[in-house]
């Protein structure tokens, strides 16, 4: 089945459908290419906000860190 089949029925979904069809297509790929649902580590927003504040470059920082390995 090629993708111009199946653009009617996916034109056809709710929002909340197209959503879900979505997570389990990206979920089937992570799957194939051995990678995994959950990272290394939590990311904690408020490490980056309101009285903890960090610099733009931090966050960069933390970004460029939290993606090692997403290749």
């Amino acid at each position: 089945m090629t993708v111009n089949e199946l653009l009617p029925s996916v034109s056809a979904l709710s929002h909340v459908e197209k959503f879900r069809l979505v997570q389990i297509v990206l979920q089937q790929l992570a799957e194939e290419e051995g990678i995994s649902d959950h990272p290394n580590h939590d990311f904690d927003p408020r490490s980056y906000f309101g009285l903890a504040h960090h610099t733009r470059q931090a966050v960069d920082d933390y970004l460029v860190s939290a993606r090692e390995g997403w290749n």
